[in-house]
């Protein structure tokens, strides 16, 4: 992986880069373009990559209810067991969790998510997105604040 790093975002972070890496990563290593392109297609305001306690979320446990057939839920388990094998060897990639209208929902990283969620690892590096000012100001102060 050349991107799916919190170290990479991180450096991309430091330089106010956010949105560069966001795109970078989704493109190449995070294999998710849909994300990538929905996000251009207004101004979106970042934080982080920030270490968070993820069990605030309330993102449902287990498989995301939108996989429905027998396989794709096997494979959504597969792929955690495998980032469960590899946690601790592998510098995991930020989940990156959009906040709209008090709700966070993890836009890429489900699968890290419930792998981190399995291990009972509650805090891990997330990217915060909003669409707007106002959100994003929240974010900022309840985030921030908790981790001070």
């Amino acid at each position: 992986m050349k991107y799916g790093s919190t170290a990479c975002a991180m450096e991309y972070a430091q330089r106010g880069a956010i949105d560069e890496w966001i795109q970078t990563f989704l493109r190449n290593d995070g294999d998710n373009t849909a994300l990538a392109d929905g996000l251009l297609l207004e101004n979106r305001y970042y934080i982080g990559p920030i270490m968070t306690d993820i069990s605030e979320f309330g993102i449902e446990e287990g498989a995301p209810s939108y996989l429905t057939e027998a396989n794709d839920i096997a494979w959504f388990f597969h792929v955690v067991d495998k980032m469960k094998e590899a946690y601790g060897k592998w510098d995991i990639p930020p989940l990156i969790v959009n906040y709209d209208n008090g709700i966070y929902e993890i836009s890429d990283g489900r699968h890290r998510n419930e792998a981190l969620r399995q291990m009972k690892v509650k805090h891990a590096p997330v990217i915060f997105w909003t669409s707007s000012e106002e959100e994003h100001r929240y974010i900022m102060g309840h985030i921030l604040s908790e981790n001070e």
